[in-house]
């Protein structure tokens, strides 16, 4: 992978101050910019420090922000097959770099996408019931089915079934993405290596913690606001009273997240978590995948019981605009802009909700035509 020069400045930083997002976001605001405060490194003008630093933080930043020190790090990484995907990157997660804290970059094995498809976290238990596992792994397949990806912690219980529902759907093209709350080339627990390298194929991996380095204690709260970050929404397969899944929904409902939550038995006390989050108003029960598909505008639209096709009259008023034109012919997003008089965000919204919903398809060729 080629690294410009943002890009660079970005890995020297990260180098630097690691996790600390709030210390690198204060120093290139009180320095005015990236860019600023690296070249004031490189060429030895004054650095400006938050009033809780010291001069050892100035020595580092100077030290390490030659170009020997940076290609260190980036040979480093192409050795174990991993690249660095710094926020100015297009492979960025768009959703990621909404919330308030979001990683200076994300190390990633894989191939990691900035405009993710309907990213879902499944999240639950690390030691649940078969019943929490069966839910996980179900909703894992339905949603990579409808064209979603699923995103995880890749932890045991509920997070791997996810992971593994997503993959068993052979023709999803990115089915799933893994968050690590360990370096990027630690496998935790190692249990799940075949499920690493599987994820890595096909979605990716990705961790905000270098190489090396092992979870803590730490490091899976700081892994979760990844989770629910790059997410649209954050689905609870099955949850106890004193589970973890709870950081996560907390990082969901703060950064404006929708969250799901699957009900369990009344006397099972493995899903005590899930059924008080319904129970409180913190999650909307779902009970099948179409209670999530429909929050997204994404409809599983009814046959006309005798043509066998698409029941238009059941589609939103624009969507059945789209339909009308795709019927005459296929037709790209600009040409559908331009016909129908739609601003090209608007456009790319409902094209991608009937993509899913499987009323269209996207050709080779970039154009769209109602699917056969």
């Amino acid at each position: 992978m080629e690294y410009g020069t943002r890009d660079r400045a970005w890995i020297w930083l990260n180098s630097v101050v690691g996790t600390n997002v709030r210390l690198a976001d204060e120093l290139i605001f009180i320095n005015d910019g990236l860019l600023p405060l690296f070249e004031a490194a490189r060429n030895g003008k004054p650095i400006r420090l938050p009033e809780s630093s010291d001069d050892t933080l100035k020595d580092k930043l100077r030290s390490t922000s030659d170009d020997r020190n940076i290609d260190a790090v980036i040979q480093k990484l192409d050795s174990i097959g991993v690249v660095a995907v710094t926020r100015d990157n297009r492979d960025y997660p768009n959703l990621l770099r909404e919330i308030f804290d979001p990683p200076t970059l994300l190390f990633v094995k894989g191939r990691l996408k900035g405009n993710l498809r309907l990213p879902i976290a499944v999240i639950g238990s690390r030691k649940c019931s078969d019943y929490g596992r069966s839910m996980a792994e179900y909703f894992g397949k339905e949603l990579a089915a409808k064209g979603a990806c699923v995103v995880s912690g890749m932890a045991d219980g509920c997070d791997s079934a996810a992971a593994w529902g997503a993959l068993s759907v052979s023709n999803a093209d990115y089915p799933t993405v893994a968050v690590l709350g360990s370096g990027i080339d630690v496998v935790y627990p190692s249990s799940n290596r075949r499920l690493y390298d599987a994820i890595a194929e096909r979605g990716a991996v990705v961790s905000e913690l270098p190489p090396g380095r092992f979870p803590s204690r730490e490091s899976f709260p700081q892994r979760n606001r990844i989770i629910s970050g790059m997410s649209k929404g954050v689905l609870v397969a099955e949850a106890g009273v004193k589970s973890g899944t709870s950081i996560t929904v907390g990082f969901a409902h703060d950064q404006g997240r929708d969250v799901f939550a699957v009900p369990g038995r009344i006397t099972d006390m493995m899903s005590a978590g899930s059924n008080q989050l319904i129970k409180s108003g913190s999650a909307k029960a779902v009970f099948g995948i179409d209670d999530i598909l429909f929050e997204y505008g994404i409809f599983v639209i009814p046959e006309d019981p005798v043509t066998k096709n698409v029941d238009v009259l059941k589609l939103p008023l624009k969507q059945k605009k789209i339909y009308d034109e795709l019927v005459l012919g296929e037709k790209t997003a600009d040409q559908l802009c331009e016909k129908l008089e739609f601003d090209v965000s608007e456009i790319n919204i409902y094209l991608t909700e009937m993509e899913l919903s499987g009323i269209i398809k996207r050709l080779q060729n970039g154009s769209y035509s109602i699917q056969s």
